[in-house]
């Protein structure tokens, strides 16, 4: 299971427990994602109509609403529009779940208002990403002023195949080159450091050898879920290749990336996952640019490679960290 999520305080805030309402008609499905949701942390609450979850959030301090398309009263987008057009609910974040996924349904949640859009059927460590990334981004400020209708833009891409993991919901490596060539280039023309971090599962093995491992998609979840507590919201993560993650850290210096790498390393040290229970080692390959010394992505990113089998070969900590 995914660590309990604890929220991301900056000092002087109190701790908030988020407050979820989850709107659909299958009251089974409804049932268990409110478990899931409260085994993550959040208090959660369902409803099973369009007039009711319009109600909950009128009435109740709704952080976040998971959204079903086809309920039996009004469908979902009418209870999203109604929502947003009114000044007293309208920043309640709301994620569609629905089994309407066609590209058509997608676009019209996001123009909406909509902030994500999970397909069913899910995997609840693939809702509790999507989930905790929403709570993350309300929560803190938009350090790059990055306009609404860019992250709309962004976030429109979210569950094209063409560019998301399934099983994890980061970015695939296709996405990744493409956004690490934007981002060198704008190191370059602005003068920012800029890094790029490479994770490999290094070792992977049971804490009963008679038991056997875990499934290894279960280690590549938690993965996920490690780089996105500890990211930040225009850090660019994927899922590079099979158990190969990799990360690009605009305005991070190398001490900072890592830093980030640590904290993965330290978190996934501390947790013992699946069943049967399983540990896993991680090792890691890190360069920053600055000054706009990168020339490009693909340099930038076979540098990273180099790094990380150096430390599989070569470094106690298995860690690679230089300056280009």
């Amino acid at each position: 299971m995914a660590k309990k999520m604890e929220p991301q305080l900056q000092r002087g805030q109190t701790v908030k427990s988020f407050q979820v309402c989850v709107a659909d008609d299958n009251r089974e499905e409804a049932f268990l994602l409110c478990e899931g949701l409260k085994m993550n942390g959040y208090d959660a609450v369902s409803v099973h109509n369009g007039l009711d979850a319009i109600k909950k959030c009128t009435e109740e301090d709704i952080d976040l609403l998971l959204l079903d398309i086809g309920l039996p009263d009004i469908e979902g987008y009418d209870v999203c529009r109604r929502l947003k057009e009114n000044p007293a609910t309208r920043d309640i974040s709301i994620i569609f779940v629905t089994a309407r996924g066609d590209s058509h349904d997608v676009a019209q949640g996001f123009a909406l208002g909509a902030i994500d859009y999970i397909p069913k059927p899910y995997n609840l460590p693939f809702v509790m990403i999507s989930v905790e990334s929403a709570m993350r981004t309300k929560q803190l400020p938009n350090p790059m002023n990055i306009s609404q209708e860019l992250i709309y833009e962004a976030q429109e891409l979210l569950h094209d195949t063409v560019y998301t993991d399934q099983l994890t919901g980061l970015r695939n490596r296709r996405y990744f080159m493409e956004r690490l060539q934007e981002e060198v280039e704008r190191a370059r023309r602005y003068g920012f450091a800029l890094s790029c971090v490479i994770i490999d599962v290094d070792e992977f093995r049971p804490l009963d050898s008679d038991l056997g491992t875990a499934s290894l998609d279960d280690l590549l979840v938690e993965i996920a879920i490690a780089m996105r507590d500890n990211s930040r919201n225009f850090d660019i993560l994927a899922r590079y290749e099979s158990s190969v993650f990799s990360a690009a850290l605009p305005h991070a210096p190398l001490e900072d990336a890592v830093g980030y790498a640590n904290k993965i390393r330290e978190r996934l040290s501390k947790l013992t996952f699946g069943e049967p229970p399983t540990k896993a080692l991680l090792t890691f390959g890190i360069v920053s640019c600055s000054n706009s010394n990168s020339e490009c992505a693909e340099s930038m990113l076979c540098e990273a490679m180099r790094g990380l089998l150096t430390a599989k070969s070569s470094s106690e900590e298995r860690m690679y960290a230089k300056n280009l």
